[in-house]
């Protein structure tokens, strides 16, 4: 967490205002206007009307709260296209609701070479019963970034509505989603500096439409008909606070010192004998994040070789099941993931580029 955020939170628990919304006195009102300032916050950095900014615990439990309510929508022989590049948060919540409805649930390819979606596959996979194409703004585990403008422009042409889990392509690039015609967007504040809670923008009219399971006493129209219970104030004062640093800092500026971090890193693997990089192998249309074996040995065997040198990767599939299962790599552990985020510097890709090549090296 950016130490703004990490001093929001404090300051929010320590000053008195612990309240809760919809009273008559000076706690109550403070804590209203609380979620009102950080739904504002939230729509100038994701470019998004502010009335359909929803908080919650994380991209998934919101997730699966939407979903629930879709397949009150749903009938027999309509149908949900995803994609195989998709974390499963973006998969198993609509396999779950059409399930419920009888609807089909299908997913579009991507090329293992490239890395990239089929989008003649997707295009194929959508037609006049698709109701819903869930998709991801970039893969968590090897970087690709699909066309959303298109995907989406394909997706309104049937008639279908799109939801798109930009949890890995926010902190990385800027977003706008009144540009990109999105009817709902999923994000996750702390891959953005923020603390551990979610962010979902459900377009205004979908949402006073939605059939979503809640108490009584909520209420019926806006963004607190989907968030359930007592909101938790003092992560809503930090994911504000985190948005603000992004805003001010400005995410083309995220972007430019990323990319010069990564190029490096992308390059020293693909020149590493003994290791393959799996997904895009250019800067093009990707997140600096990617994914890669060594030979002879397994990701997790890398990933603890790695940490006993203070270096943090992840190893097997971080959730991306569909992605290490058309790679091929499920019964051999996954990947290594490496990724650049605000924070890592030069340093620190020489000192993983050369304990990865001092492991190939044994």
């Amino acid at each position: 967490m950016v130490d703004v955020a990490v001093n929001a939170m404090t300051d929010w628990a320590s000053h008195g205002s612990n309240a809760n919304t919809g009273g008559y006195f000076d706690a109550a009102n403070r804590c209203d206007a609380l979620l009102d300032s950080t739904r504002s916050v939230l729509g100038d950095f994701l470019g998004a009307d502010s009335s359909g900014i929803c908080l919650g615990a994380n991209m998934t439990t919101m997730t699966f709260a939407f979903t629930r309510a879709i397949a009150q929508t749903l009938k027999p022989g309509d149908r949900i296209v995803g994609t195989r590049l998709d974390h499963d948060a973006n998969i198993s919540p609509w396999r779950i609701a059409c399930e419920t409805a009888g609807a089909e649930h299908l997913l579009a390819p991507f090329d293992p070479q490239t890395g990239r979606l089929d989008m003649v596959a997707l295009e194929e996979l959508i037609n006049e019963r698709t109701k819903w194409v869930a998709v991801t703004g970039a893969s968590n585990l090897i970087g690709t970034m699909p066309d959303l403008k298109a995907i989406i422009a394909l997706a309104h042409k049937h008639g279908a509505r799109v939801f798109v889990d930009a949890v890995h392509l926010t902190p990385h690039q800027p977003i706008n989603i009144r540009e990109l015609g999105c009817d709902v967007l999923a994000t996750s504040p702390y891959k953005w500096y923020g603390p551990h809670a979610g962010v979902m923008y459900i377009d205004p009219e979908l949402l006073e439409s939605l059939p979503i399971a809640k108490v009584r006493p909520a209420s019926n129209t806006g963004p607190r008909k989907f968030e359930t219970g007592t909101p938790n104030f003092e992560c809503i004062a930090a994911v504000q606070a985190a948005a603000r640093f992004l805003i001010e800092e400005t995410m083309e500026r995220i972007v430019t010192s990323e990319q010069a971090i990564f190029a490096p890193l992308l390059e020293g693997l693909l020149a590493t004998p003994g290791v393959t990089v799996w997904g895009p192998h250019d800067l093009v249309a990707r997140t600096p994040t990617v994914s890669f074996t060594v030979d002879s040995l397994t990701p997790d065997r890398v990933a603890q070789e790695l940490a006993a040198k203070k270096i943090a990767v992840w190893s097997g599939d971080s959730y991306a099941m569909e992605v290490v299962a058309q790679l091929g790599l499920t019964n051999s552990g996954g990947v290594v993931r490496a990724g650049v985020a605000r924070y890592v510097d030069e340093n620190d890709v020489k000192h993983l580029l050369s304990t990865i090549r001092g492991l190939v090296s044994r």
